[in-house]
């Protein structure tokens, strides 16, 4: 049995980053995206979010991956965790943490949002151009 995941957040990252991990990986099952839009109360999307956790039917645990910490999406999900066993919130989510979890769906809850956490925090860097290091490695003498 797989981990359920649901992405959820302000205006369209959702569904955003849904239509990303299709366009990279192809359909998954039992991923979604719950979108807060605008003019949507907190009680809504926690009706939306609880019929996105019945759509998934027969799942091992629910992960919920949200935009930001202390927004509507990540509350109500928070909500939702107190409530229920065997569910994770994660804020932050990224491409990277998303796609790094969608083959590993049958670990526990625990390792999953240990690995998606990992694999989120691998997935922000900075570009740093070879030609400048190049000249400050210069400049130092190197």
């Amino acid at each position: 049995m797989l981990i359920g995941i649901i992405i959820t957040g302000h205006g369209h990252f959702a569904s955003g980053i849904v239509s990303t991990i299709k366009l990279l990986s192809g359909s998954q099952q039992k991923l979604t995206a719950v979108d807060f839009t605008e003019g949507m109360t907190a009680e809504e999307l926690q009706t939306h979010l609880t019929k996105a956790v019945k759509d998934l039917g027969d799942v091992s645990g629910v992960a919920f991956f949200t935009d930001i910490p202390g927004g509507t999406p990540f509350n109500q999900a928070v909500l939702y965790h107190t409530q229920h066993k065997e569910t994770t919130v994660m804020a932050g989510t990224n491409v990277s943490m998303v796609m790094e979890v969608l083959f590993q769906r049958e670990l526990s809850v625990g390792q999953f949002t240990t690995v998606a956490l990992q694999a989120g925090k691998a997935g922000v860097v900075a570009y740093k151009s070879r030609l400048r290091q190049a000249a400050a490695d210069d400049e130092d003498g190197i």
